[in-house]
C-alpha cells in the first residue's frame, strides 16, 4: 500500500519516468554486453540530441533541481524496479537523460585500490557536482579525463 501511496504522490512526468527507466536500464545492460562501453557510448551520445519537444519534470524548476530530480528517479528505478542496474548502467541512463533534456552533465568513470583490490565506479556530474553519489566521491576515486571530447549541449 505504502508503494502505491509513493506511485500516486509522483507528478505524472515523473511517473512516465520511471516506466521509460525500466525499459531502459535493462537496454543499457544489454548494450554493454553486446557492444561494450565505447561502442555502447557513442551510441547513446549519438540519441542523446536533445528532443524537438523537452519535457523536463518541471519547466520551472532551475537546471540543478531538474537534474537532481531525474538522478532520484533513476536511483529508484535501479533500486526498486524489476531490473537492478550498476553504478555504470545507472550513470550512462543518467547522462542520457539529462542530454536529451539539453541539461549538460559530464559522465565520470573512477578507480580506487582497497585492500589490493582495484574497483571502478561511474557517477555523473552536472556543473562539477555528483548527482547520484555523495558529493565526496571525487575524492575517493580517481576519476579517468573523459575519452570524448566534452560535448556541449545547446538549449533550442
Amino acid at each position: 500500500m505504502r508503494r502505491l501511496e509513493q506511485w500516486l504522490s509522483l507528478a505524472p512526468g515523473e511517473r512516465r519516468l520511471l516506466l521509460r527507466l525500466a525499459l531502459l536500464l535493462p537496454l543499457i545492460g544489454a548494450a554493454l554486453r553486446l557492444l561494450g562501453y565505447n561502442r555502447s557510448r557513442t551510441l547513446l551520445e549519438r540519441l542523446s540530441q536533445p528532443s524537438k519537444r523537452p519535457i523536463p519534470p518541471d519547466p520551472t524548476a532551475p537546471t540543478a533541481d531538474t537534474a537532481q530530480r531525474i538522478a532520484r528517479l533513476v536511483s529508484i528505478a535501479a533500486n526498486h524496479g524489476p531490473y537492478r542496474a550498476t553504478c555504470l548502467r545507472q550513470s550512462l541512463a543518467l547522462w542520457w537523460l539529462l542530454r536529451r533534456r539539453g541539461i549538460p552533465a559530464e559522465l565520470r568513470i573512477g578507480v580506487r585500490k582497497e585492500q589490493g583490490e582495484l574497483q571502478a565506479h561511474a557517477w555523473v556530474e552536472h556543473d562539477g557536482q555528483a548527482l547520484n553519489d555523495a558529493q565526496g566521491v571525487t575524492a575517493s576515486y580517481a576519476a579517468f579525463q573523459p575519452s570524448f571530447p566534452a560535448a556541449t549541449v545547446s538549449r533550442a
